[in-house]
């Protein structure tokens, strides 16, 4: 039976219950590169639920020069992601505690980390090679070519240069790489309902490269959750749950190597979140607001997890 359905141009998300009481979540890609068929996929553990895939044959034959759409299939003990349970932030709590739903993400990390390679993992994220892209060229949809025009007369085309860069710097081939999710977000974090057992959705997206772009994608989407709720919830003194999730998330995934890179990709996330909402969801008046954000953010790349630091 389905549950809930939503999704975007890009991709769309489906929900259904499982005969053994769990939930089928499928997450069919209508545009992008698909993963590689040859690939061994991973195998599920406690808090890593891992992909099946399907390919639409007929979508693949009609379009030589995309690759096929498809769908990626999950079993999980919840129907709503964690995203949709803090977002968008209210003074209620939330119906679960969070931090231990935080530290299932970081050992899902973690886990996935210490995996070897499956065939076929050696690019870098996706969401890095396609940010990249449009960072050099500013080619894509209407709100992506808006996008750059605007990030290129407020944030100058040095610091444009600088995200760029970044990104290349994440490119895997050094002897630190490990398997990384890519992605990993609130978005395909999905608890049970009572918050006891939580699963990290992954598949679609598994590369190579430093364990600190998994950590601080993550941290970079809290980030930006923390930032937008201070400004909109008239209680700024309340503590703020993104403040304690990625306290919990931190203290259970340990320190990483490298903190300057761990601040990028939080960076780079944020950047890349802009770039999505103006490609799927529309122009809006916000919009410049977060570029003037994004140039600090650029200039001071460890100053993003600013919001997720308790005040003095």
């Amino acid at each position: 039976m389905l549950v809930d359905e939503y999704g975007t141009g890009r991709l769309r998300t489906r929900i259904l219950t499982a005969p053994d009481g769990r939930y089928l979540w499928q997450r069919t890609h209508l545009t992008g590169t698909a993963p590689d068929r040859t690939a061994h996929r991973l195998a599920p553990s406690p808090n890593v639920a891992a992909a099946t895939f399907d390919w639409d044959t007929e979508t693949e034959a009609e379009t030589a020069s995309y690759t096929a759409s498809y769908t990626a299939s999950y079993t999980a003990p919840g129907a709503t992601s964690l995203a949709r349970t803090v977002w968008p932030p209210t003074p209620a709590p939330a119906p679960f505690a969070l931090g231990p739903v935080m530290e299932a993400v970081a050992h899902a990390l973690r886990d996935i980390g210490r995996r070897p390679f499956p065939p076929g993992t050696t690019g870098p994220p996706p969401a890095l090679d396609r940010l990249g892209r449009w960072l050099r060229t500013g080619a894509g949809p209407e709100g992506a070519v808006r996008l750059h025009h605007l990030c290129t007369d407020r944030l100058g085309p040095a610091r444009l240069s600088t995200l760029d860069q970044w990104c290349r710097d994440a490119a895997p081939g050094g002897p630190d790489d490990v398997l990384l999710h890519g992605e990993p977000s609130l978005g395909l974090t999905v608890p049970a309902p009572d918050g006891r057992h939580t699963v990290l959705l992954t598949g679609e997206t598994l590369s190579r490269g430093r364990a600190e772009h998994d950590a601080g994608w993550l941290l970079g989407e809290l980030a930006e959750m923390a930032d937008v709720a201070a400004r909109n919830l008239p209680d700024a003194s309340a503590p703020s749950p993104f403040r304690l999730m990625a306290g919990a998330f931190l203290t259970a995934y340990g320190a990483a190597p490298d903190d300057t890179l761990l601040c990028r990709s939080a960076t780079l996330r944020r950047t890349a979140h802009l770039l999505d909402f103006a490609e799927n969801v529309g122009w809006s008046a916000g919009i410049s607001t977060y570029v003037d954000v994004l140039a600090a953010l650029t200039d001071d790349a460890r100053s993003v997890l600013a919001p997720l630091t308790p005040p003095a």
